[in-house]
């Protein structure tokens, strides 16, 4: 989707899709038994489109707000504060990851720097628990592989090798 650069077709565009949005918000307030309501204006349109009425569409503008600001019981409905305390934690967690991420990569790479010859004390130090860990992650693996082969088959089938 892209900006319309024509003038003729971008106001036959505004005023076809303006028609088929107030006759949407329409059935949708209709078959949903929802409140509904439309502005729409641009350069093309001295005064801006308003359904189902001016009125109408400031009542529940106005009351849409109320509703908001005093249903702090409606886990849904956020204030700007909690939405963004809850967006601040969520790039919190993803900076979290993205840094425990890149610290993996840094012992992954002293871990090469060893294997190769080229460690210094430093990378010794850090080395030593990752390996240490994925040693562990090695022998749990083998445990459960080996879990699976032998305790899985002895039931069914003679395991004699």
């Amino acid at each position: 989707m892209a900006y319309i650069t024509n003038d003729v077709s971008r106001r036959r565009t505004f005023l076809k899709r303006k028609t088929c949005l107030l006759k949407k918000a329409s059935e949708l307030s209709i078959l949903c038994g929802v409140h509904a309501c439309v502005l729409a204006g641009g350069p093309c349109e001295p005064n801006p489109v308003i359904w189902p009425s001016a009125f109408d569409a400031r009542t529940l503008i106005t009351r849409s707000r109320d509703l908001s600001i005093s249903s702090s019981g409606d886990k849904r409905a956020l204030d700007q504060d909690e939405f963004l305390a809850r967006e601040i934690d969520r790039l919190r967690d993803q900076l979290r990851r993205a840094q425990r991420k890149i610290r993996e990569a840094e012992l992954k790479e002293a871990l090469m720097r060893c294997l190769r010859g080229d460690a210094v004390g430093a990378d010794m130090d850090e080395v030593g628990p990752l390996v240490e860990r994925k040693a562990r992650e090695v022998g749990e693996r083998v445990d459960h592989l080996n879990g699976l082969l032998f305790g899985g088959c002895l039931g069914r089938i003679n395991c004699d090798f």
